[in-house]
């Protein structure tokens, strides 16, 4: 593949009097003469790699900087390559070019990047909860909480987790943030504890630096020990980035985080096939549905039956199925009558702070 991506991209370059490189891995740098036919230099290459393995979806990232004068070729290209950065992702496009545009992203970018540190410091970063409900019994039933992170920021006000959080799991700083989720996150579970006799255990994110840092588990359980709490009270949610980067660490890594006592739930299954795999090897106490299946179970048979397919196969292994994103009493009978033991969704509550959430869900309401 990487042998053929360079033999197009040394064609074209001869073509357009420019020379192309291999700069590391899967990433190819062209210096060519000023063109506009941006799109029509993608799409043969994006062409050339569908022929390759008809089979698989490789799908091709490109930035463009055009020239500029008085501009060096370095300034150039970390210029095609913040254009190319900002293409990354399911839904974002797949070329783009450095225009004002990108350039007041990059700014913005950088500029909460630079913020990261004071921002932890002054606790601009707010902890919300988003309930889980067990739905099979008459009455749903309280089973616990996600933290969800939000940034309010003294200027920019408050930042979406969309902003920021792929922002730092790019540039290698989100463990810092997780860092800090999980801490006050065992605080608000001891607090609650202290007022009302009772543990919620609480969902905490896993990105895919975390898994590979190696104080990983030291770090979780210092948290918990500082707060007095066992090891049920986090559970461990580990994302879709995380499966496919070195699957034999993550299982080690789990699997010693499992024999410790922690819960570890598998986010957003059903969304790709390394969550397949990942199953027969790694030890997962809880899978968590996608929104995507939840959000068109109304309407479409073939979501009702990926539905019907994941619930089969949790069944299976024997661990129990959150429905994520669900809103409405529709999808909350359905989901009930499949068989899926718990949801989070809009349909209870959004994500909320700490002193909302408890006042909506914990005064008087107890959990399992």
């Amino acid at each position: 593949m990487l042998q053929t991506l360079g033999d197009e991209i040394n064609s074209i370059a001869k073509e357009y009097n420019g020379i192309g490189g291999r700069f590391e891995a899967d990433r190819f740098d062209i210096y060519c003469s000023h063109t506009e036919d941006y799109k029509k230099i993608y799409g043969r290459i994006q062409s050339r790699m569908d022929k390759i393995v008809p089979s698989a979806n490789l799908r091709l990232r490109m930035g463009v900087m055009p020239w500029s004068k008085d501009m060096e070729p370095v300034q150039l290209f970390d210029r095609a390559r913040t254009a190319c950065n900002m293409s990354r992702g399911p839904y974002k496009e797949q070329l783009r070019i450095y225009d004002e545009k990108v350039s007041a992203q990059e700014s913005y970018e950088q500029r909460l990047v630079n913020d990261l540190k004071h921002a932890l410091e002054a606790r601009e970063f707010k902890v919300y909860y988003q309930p889980k409900f067990k739905i099979q019994s008459d009455v749903p039933q309280l089973a616990g909480a996600e933290a969800l992170v939000r940034w309010k920021h003294p200027e920019l006000g408050m930042i979406p987790p969309a902003d920021f959080v792929p922002l730092l799991e790019r540039n290698g700083q989100i463990r810092l943030l997780d860092k800090y989720v999980w801490s006050e996150t065992a605080r608000q579970i001891a607090e609650w504890r202290e007022k009302y006799g009772i543990m919620i255990p609480i969902s905490v994110n896993l990105s895919r630096i975390d898994v590979f840092d190696p104080d990983l588990e030291s770090t979780l359980d210092d948290i918990l020990r500082s707060n007095s709490l066992d090891h049920k009270a986090f559970q461990l949610e580990v994302t879709e980035s995380a499966y496919t980067e070195d699957s034999d660490h993550l299982i080690r890594v789990i699997e010693s985080l499992h024999k410790k006592g922690y819960d570890v739930e598998m986010d957003d299954f059903g969304t790709g096939y390394s969550s397949l795999n990942m199953l027969s090897s790694m030890p997962i106490d809880v899978l968590k549905m996608d929104r995507d299946f939840v959000r068109n179970i109304s309407y479409s048979d073939k979501d009702v039956q990926m539905i019907a397919l994941i619930l089969d196969i949790a069944k299976t292994l024997k661990v129990p199925v959150i429905a994520e994103g669900v809103e409405t009493e529709e999808q909350l009978q359905m989901l009930k009558k499949f068989g899926c033991e718990m949801v989070q969704g809009f349909y209870f509550s959004r994500p909320l702070p700490a002193d909302e959430f408890e006042t909506a869900f914990i005064k008087d309401t107890k959990t399992e």
